[in-house]
């Protein structure tokens, strides 16, 4: 399993927090970008398996729940949080709205090599993805497994 905790820790070491004074690299700024929307990514994927399989103790279990954890789409997310968020608490509507324009920033990072990104704001994206995802985790079970199947199954138009 990755742990969204370590890829939100890999995001600020890649920013140089730790090490006052020293301005970190573009390249490091892109990467905190992307590995702050990877712990989203995977916190809601762990989510999904846990709410729809429970911890795995068997062969069949440990199967399922890979599957469900790997089942996970990025489009497919985004289309389900833009068009369901409304039937969610306010946590979940912040975790969603936040993954989808995180999201949208990891394509720049990752793909656009005009775009320049400051250190404050990346913190920001940093700690709005943190946030987001510690009050996802504090939603009830049942709203949560809600989210896990409106964002694995896709909705036929």
């Amino acid at each position: 399993m990755i742990a969204w905790e370590d890829l939100i820790t890999t995001s600020r070491s890649l920013t140089g927090s730790q090490q006052p004074g020293i301005e970190p690299l573009e390249v490091s700024l892109r990467r905190a970008i992307s590995t702050a929307y990877y712990a989203m990514f995977h916190a809601l994927a762990n989510n999904n398996a846990d709410c729809l399989i429970g911890k795995p103790h068997d062969l069949i279990s440990e199967h399922a729940w890979t599957r469900i954890y790997r089942g996970l789409e990025h489009r497919t997310t985004k289309t389900s949080f833009q068009r369901d968020r409304h039937l969610f608490s306010q946590p979940v509507r912040a975790f969603a709205d936040t993954f989808v324009e995180l999201q949208a920033q990891r394509h720049i990072a990752d793909y656009d090599p005009a775009q320049t990104f400051e250190l404050s704001a990346t913190e920001n994206w940093i700690e709005r993805a943190e946030v987001a995802i510690r009050g996802f985790m504090q939603v009830d079970s049942d709203e949560r497994r809600a989210v896990a199947i409106l964002t694995l199954i896709r909705r036929r138009s």
